[in-house]
């Protein structure tokens, strides 16, 4: 039987740091929470020792137990001291995870490949490590790490444990890793040039890639939709010859991601590193605030993973924005990209993708004479 759990968004909300609390909680509805309410401490910085001031933990420590709250989700990011301390408060029986362990519970329901789900394990049990080791150290609360806990083990063995588990996934992703490259290489010997997606998560990319691809994949699900890679070979026309190739649809960036989850899916961010064109999609419909802390993450992303690929910007979804509206977003797109092509389009009903693919087939045939 399925049960739904009653669940709380917290967040100690900073000046200095967006709001993550909306975010979290259209995931947490996504992997099927039953969200009843967000609880917001506003302070000048997180607390030291429990995020939110003690006072506002034992406000939230009445609400749980008045409202049967099963689940309590932070915003933030908790360090092992913290969750320790806050899982006192709250009680062994209420569950308790933040932003990034959510993040991969949404990676679990969307994952469909073998290498999605090892991925996803892997960062899971690098995350939570310290998490464990804090619980098991204190000399209690078993089993309210993450998912299921570090288990029954006594420390020592706990860690051994948890390594040979972290090692054991790492050479079975180390060998899927390999057979990527090679098909990888074999692309290119056979003179297929590599065009990759990138971009926010629910930016468009999946549907510009059902549509250019006569693909199904399944898109509208919320955030990280796509987990896998997915390439699939694309013929375009030009001047009456077709020019074919491959289309590599990819998972989504999203802001603060942690550096744990980010490389436990580096063969993803590969996708993208190795492409020989990378086609980035913006979403025109957020507002101008969403909008720049999604353009500054894609820009820091793809500096991190040192992009050197040509870069073209997408300015996906134009139905839903007027022409006034469009003008300023594409000078704020320019102050962070500047000097990249752009084309505003729409995925989904088809705007300008001859116009773009035009672009696209432009550079890809220079890039076959280098």
């Amino acid at each position: 039987m399925f049960i739904v759990l009653k669940t709380i968004i917290v967040e100690c909300r900073t000046p200095k740091l967006p709001s993550r609390s909306d975010e979290v909680a259209s995931m947490a509805a996504g992997v099927d929470y039953k969200v009843i309410g967000t609880e917001i401490q506003k302070r000048n910085r997180v607390h030291g020792s429990t995020c939110v001031g003690p006072g506002k933990l034992t406000a939230i420590k009445k609400l749980v137990e008045d409202n049967s709250v099963q689940l309590v989700i932070f915003a933030n990011t908790l360090s092992s001291s913290k969750l320790l301390k806050i899982q006192k408060v709250l009680g062994r029986d209420i569950k308790v995870i933040d932003r990034n362990l959510l993040i991969l519970e949404v990676f679990d329901k969307r994952a469909m490949t073998t290498e999605a789900k090892l991925q996803i394990e892997l960062a899971r049990l690098k995350y939570t490590f310290a998490w464990g080791r804090e619980f098991i150290r204190s000399g209690g609360l078993s089993g309210q790490v993450g998912w299921s806990g570090p288990g029954e083990y006594p420390y020592v063995d706990y860690e051994r444990e948890h390594r040979k588990r972290i090692s054991h996934i790492e050479s079975r992703l180390s060998a899927l890793y390999s057979k990527k490259d090679a098909l990888r290489e074999r692309r290119h010997d056979l003179g297929f040039l590599v065009v990759a997606l990138a971009g926010y998560t629910q930016g468009g990319k999946t549907t510009f890639f059902n549509r250019v691809s006569a693909e199904n994949k399944t898109v509208g699900l919320g955030p990280f939709t796509t987990l896998s890679t997915s390439a699939r070979r694309v013929t375009v026309q030009e001047d009456g010859n077709d020019r074919s190739f491959i289309l590599v649809d990819s998972i989504g960036f999203i802001e603060d991601m942690h550096s744990i989850i980010l490389n436990a899916f580096n063969t993803t961010l590969g996708e993208i590193v190795q492409a020989d064109l990378i086609l980035l999609f913006v979403d025109v419909s957020d507002d101008l605030p969403t909008l720049r802390r999604k353009l500054a993450s894609s820009r820091k992303i793809l500096m991190q993973t040192d992009v050197m690929s040509e870069i073209i910007i997408c300015a996906n979804k134009v139905d839903k924005i007027s022409e006034e509206a469009l003008d300023n977003v594409q000078k704020e797109i320019e102050s962070f990209f500047p000097k990249l092509s752009m084309v505003a389009i729409s995925a989904s009903t088809g705007k300008d993708i001859d116009k773009l693919l035009c672009i696209v087939r432009s550079s890809l045939k220079k890039l076959s004479k280098i």
